[in-house]
């Protein structure tokens, strides 16, 4: 061949169709995957998982569908106020300290009378199941009773 004459190289032929292939198998199987996730923490608030605001937004999914936001956030609270209560005095008493514990004080209420509104509702209905029931079924809540309260 004259020296003005390009050969073609066989194997840039595969390593372009090999990339190209690739890269068309991981675009269909990306498409498959949610294109936005949203889960509500507060009234008026959403979180959206996508490829923008995450590498990998199907972890993240799975990982909330498992353990809510708000799960998570109350168990490292929790962790926190442990690891606080073991500081010396000084740093108990240091004003971000102090804001993070009142914050988890309020929040920690706010679940103690959503758990006493979930147990006035649960005697309501037990009371309404006991008026209605029969006498085989009146013993068998009497016992599924007893044994959520450990008698």
């Amino acid at each position: 061949m004259s020296s003005g004459t390009s050969t073609l190289d066989p194997t840039d032929y595969a390593t372009d169709f090999a990339t190209d292939y690739w890269l068309r198998s991981w675009r269909a199987l990306w498409q498959l995957a949610p294109q936005t996730l949203v889960q509500p923490i507060l009234p008026g608030w959403t979180f959206n998982i996508n490829s923008n605001n995450s590498t990998s937004p199907q972890t993240e999914a799975d990982v909330l569908h498992k353990h809510s936001y708000g799960r998570q956030l109350g168990r490292i609270a929790d962790a926190l106020a442990a690891l606080i209560a073991a500081q010396p005095k000084a740093v108990q008493g240091a004003a971000v300290v102090q804001d993070f514990l009142q914050m988890k004080s309020e929040i920690d209420k706010i679940k103690l009378q959503g758990a006493s509104q979930r147990m006035e509702q649960l005697v309501r209905d037990v009371e309404r199941t006991m008026e209605r029931a029969e006498a085989r079924t009146k013993r068998q809540l009497r016992e599924a009773l007893r044994r959520a309260i450990g008698e």
